[in-house]
């Protein structure tokens, strides 16, 4: 029975055990991916700076929704803003007024620019990449079918003198086809998460505008941690990956979504920690990891990770960190390991040590508190030449974890500390440094020693694990996977960080 999928047995074997290919197609058109940046940039400027105008909030909604489905459509781009012009001409004449000058100086002119030339435009980078396709791919018409996220005007578009079938991707499932080549006008990001774990033709294409992320990373279950004969995870048998590109990710910017929502109560909750001074809050990227709940993981500080295949642990940058990445860390007093055992290779010079990093940072805190962050960072770059005195710069040299500033040297002119005193803090700040740096090391050394003991038992089913280690007087260690890692940076007590928060 067609459509019928659960008693279609021939459409099921055909999804489970046919080999497929999966090609990730860029499409180029610079107007397109400008827009797109510039649709991003006011979506963020509208929620950051006008969160209580709800006009304003309702309106860019829709005026964003207009322009980011031009990446889904097939018609010329002159024709589709055409017939989108009332909505576009509301939102530009709302921003128009004072009230809102900065705004559509800053954000939304630049968009009115690009649509005045887009407006002038006959042709559509998707017609343009299918005709290449069919000219390069000998592609028939024959069970091939171009799928679509909106609804198409057309049933068939017409590529170099041949008709091709087009078809919702809602629809293209529910009819239960296997097709020999399938075309998707969009990313998988972009599409319903299964497009990217079932593969309904033999070649399947994703053509997606190159300002987007344009690819499928293939995802290895935690059992790869086992032993090769214990895999169970076949999703991925006979596909076969090209590789693809990075960008923006549809979904992520312009999407809606009751699990966003709540990562961002999250946020919001510990970033408007008023009681909380300045100098004690710290930069951080918020992460979700493993059973849907949250860490913050502080910029300043490195963070021990497990490799997947070699078990070998080794400390990497918040920043560097992205999906996937296997987190190991402390449960409790996490932020206070690495200083613990970076004391003790110190020893009796450890207190003295701090105390003297600590007489500058003291004297920072105190201009801030008197003068204010911004007028800090005016006085250090015009002033004293220190171009890097940003503000975002200033609130890490402050947090505890921060140890030698590469301008350094420069701060403690500016702010009045003698030869002898500048030398003291200098040999201070790279002795501490040095610590850290061995006490890393010696950390992940030591936790691979003791994995490597119980293999069998690094991940469990529930995709983290929980260890004791004897060295570190019987601290309790978590594996934890990131699902997902924001690209922004938010400011948050220092004592909230390498915290599990419950999702």
């Amino acid at each position: 029975m067609l459509g019928y999928r659960r008693a279609d047995i021939d459409l099921s074997n055909k999804l489970y055990s046919s080999s497929v290919e999966i090609e990730f197609i860029k499409v180029e058109d610079d107007l397109i991916g400008q827009l797109m940046h510039t649709l991003k940039t006011l979506k963020h400027e509208v929620k950051m700076y006008y969160e209580h105008d709800q006009l304003l909030l309702e309106e860019t909604e829709s005026f964003v929704k207009v322009c980011r489905n031009l990446v889904s459509s097939v018609r010329s781009y002159s024709t589709y803003l055409k017939e989108h012009n009332e909505i576009i001409v509301k939102y530009f004449t709302l921003t128009k007024k004072r009230v809102y000058a900065d705004l559509f100086t800053k954000n939304v002119e630049p968009i009115v620019n690009l649509i005045k030339i887009l407006r002038k435009h006959q042709n559509n980078a998707y017609i343009d990449v299918l005709m290449r396709l069919t000219n390069e791919k000998h592609l028939t018409s024959e069970n091939t079918y171009i799928i679509t996220k909106q609804r198409s005007l057309d049933e068939y578009i017409d590529i170099n003198g041949t008709r091709y079938k087009v078809m919702r991707d809602k629809e293209f499932v529910d009819l239960g086809i296997f097709a020999d080549i399938v075309i998707f006008l969009g990313t998988p990001s972009y599409f319903d998460r299964k497009f990217s774990e079932i593969f309904y033709g033999k070649q399947t294409m994703f053509l997606g505008y190159s300002c987007f992320e344009n690819q499928l990373v293939q995802r290895r279950s935690f059992s790869d941690l086992i032993d090769h004969k214990f895999l169970i995870n076949t999703i991925y048998k006979d596909v076969t990956f090209e590789k693809g590109f990075s960008g923006l990710n549809f979904k992520e910017i312009f999407v809606k979504s009751k699990e966003k929502n709540s990562e961002e109560s999250v946020i919001n909750h510990f970033e408007n920690i008023v009681d909380i001074p300045l100098e004690e809050k710290v930069e951080v990227k918020f992460a979700t990891i493993s059973h849907g709940n949250y860490i913050f993981l502080p910029l300043r500080q490195d963070v021990n990770v497990i490799d997947r295949d070699s078990l070998k642990i080794s400390q990497k940058k918040v920043r560097e960190l992205s999906m996937g990445d296997l987190l190991v860390f402390r449960n409790q007093n996490a932020y206070n390991l690495v200083r613990e055992l970076a004391d003790n290779f110190m020893g009796i010079n450890a207190e003295r040590y701090r105390d003297s990093l600590e007489r500058w940072k003291k004297r920072l805190r105190f201009n801030v508190k008197k003068k204010g962050i911004e007028k800090v960072s005016r006085i250090l770059i015009v002033r004293y030449g220190i171009s890097v005195a940003k503000a975002n710069n200033i609130k890490n040299w402050m947090d505890s974890n921060s140890i030698k500033p590469s301008c350094l040297d420069e701060l403690l002119v500016a702010f009045n500390f003698d030869s002898q005193e500048r030398t003291e803090i200098l040999n201070a700040a790279s002795a501490i440094f040095s610590a850290h740096i061995s006490a890393g090391h010696h950390i992940s050394q030591t936790l691979m020693n003791e994995l490597d003991k119980s293999l069998e038992s690094v991940i469990d089913e529930n995709g983290f694990y929980t260890f004791n280690s004897k060295e570190f007087e019987g601290a309790s260690f978590n594996i934890e996977e990131i699902k997902r890692i924001s690209n922004e940076t938010h400011f948050i007590p220092e004592c909230e960080t390498l915290k599990i928060i419950k999702g």
